[in-house]
Parts: C-alpha cells; structure tokens; sequence
C-alpha cells in the first residue's frame, strides 16, 4: 500500500525542514502514514511539535556518511527512513527492552516490506535491513545480540580466509565459506539475519575498505588545508555535529 498523507491521501511528499539549517537532521512538517498489509497493521510518523523532541525528526536514512557514495541518504528510500525513524523513537520510549525487542523486529520488518513498494533494489533493501536489525539487535538484544555481531564478525574472517586459501593452496577450502551459513541456523528467525550480514560484509568489503581509504585520505586534505586557512581541523568530520548539539540536543538524543 502506498504511504499516505495525514489526510489519508496519497503520499505526494515529504515535507521536511533541516534543523538546524547546517545540520544534517531534519523537522516533519507533516504526518505520514502507511498500512502494512500483511499484518494490517497502521503506522503514523507524526510531525514535529506534536509530541516532545525528539519525536518529529529524521536524519533519513542512517548511512554511515563514508557509505553514501553506495546508498545515498535520501531518495526511494526516505519515506520507509521517516516511518523506521518514528517507530525506533516509540520503542526507545518503552520501559521494557524485551517488549522494545519484538515491536523494533516487527517494524524493522514493515521497514523492508515499505522499502520494496517504494521500488528500492531488492539487495539494497535487504542490506538496509540487515542495518538496522543488527543495530537492534545490539541495543536491545543483551549479550546475545553482542554475540550475534561477533559471530557475524568470525564469520566474514571465515569467508575471507576461504577465498584466499582456495585461491593460494587448493578450491577444497571454498568449502570453509559455507561455515557461516551452517553456524547461522542455530539462531533460529535470526538466522536470515546473520548470513545477511555475513556474506556481503564478505564480498562486499574490499568496495567498501576502498571507499573508506579514499573518504580518509580526502579528509586528510581537507583538515591539512583548514588548519592553513586558521580553521578547526576537526570541523572536516562532521562539521554539522556540534552545531546540531548546541542548537537542539534534544533532537540528537538518538
């Protein structure tokens, strides 16, 4: 189903303003809503000044910034972004981290049926998932959800170390990448979860190591020139952050 306005029309766009107006989160000016249609459930993100701070606000998708040059912050993506934003606040909200465990499960899983109606890639949609339900996991999963991630962690060494020794001693030890998925079933619902997070880390992780070289090398730069001009070095990571802080601490609670 389509997400809707408040008015229960269909969405025609988000209405959003940056705030502070140099940092990198943003105000809901007005309402979404979304029906999930295999749970029927409805989902309302409100806007800001309808309940305290930080309620109202976004900073979209929560891509690490070295990583938007893979998926970008904004775009199919941002109305599903807004909706997760809302229901993470609301289950932050909850007393009980059990109870936020299984509504933050649910809700991770509307975030990913929404991102496949808004048309965003089925792999993209998938490892955006695989993000925030590890993220989840963490926060509210105690010790196992610490041993989830170290697990995940042993596992891209698993498969890392397969690849070069099949390519250095003999293919038999290609055989050693299926490790991960086998010690993944143990986890039960969880396991789709970990072989998510396993095997694109894997593959996917000289892309990325690659992309954190270059953004390092570039903020080098840009630190070396600041301080030549009488800046704050440490304005180039960053820059919007203390801004943000001083401006609305509220909102970056989060």
């Amino acid at each position: 189903m389509p997400f809707l306005d408040d008015a229960g029309a269909p969405l025609e766009g988000l209405r959003l303003e940056q705030r502070p107006a140099d940092g990198y989160r943003f105000e809901l000016r007005a309402a979404v809503r979304y029906v999930d249609v295999p749970s029927g459930r409805a989902y309302r993100a409100p806007a800001a000044g309808e309940a305290p701070p930080p309620s109202g606000t976004t900073d979209l998708a929560s891509v690490p910034t070295p990583l938007w040059g893979l998926i970008a912050s904004y775009g199919r993506q941002s109305a599903p972004a807004v909706l997760h934003d809302a229901q993470s606040l609301a289950a932050r909200s909850l007393d009980d981290p059990a109870v936020a465990l299984v509504r933050r499960r649910e809700d991770d899983d509307v975030f990913h049926r929404a991102l496949r109606e808004q048309g965003v890639p089925a792999l993209r949609a998938r490892l955006m998932w695989a993000w925030v339900s590890a993220d989840r996991e963490r926060e509210y999963g105690g010790w196992r959800g610490w041993l989830l991630l170290g697990q995940v962690a042993l596992g891209v060494i698993a498969i890392v170390a397969a690849v070069v020794l099949g390519i250095q001693w003999h293919p038999a030890w290609l055989l050693l990448a299926l490790a991960p998925a086998l010690a993944a079933l143990p986890w039960g619902a969880l396991a789709r979860l970990v072989i998510t997070l396993t095997y694109p880390l894997a593959l996917l992780g000289p892309v990325l190591l690659v992309q954190l070289l270059a953004i390092g090398v570039f903020r080098a730069v840009e630190a070396v020139v600041e301080v030549l001009v009488g800046g704050d070095a440490r304005d180039v990571v960053r820059p919007t952050v203390r801004a943000a802080v001083s401006a609305n601490p509220d909102a970056d609670a989060r």
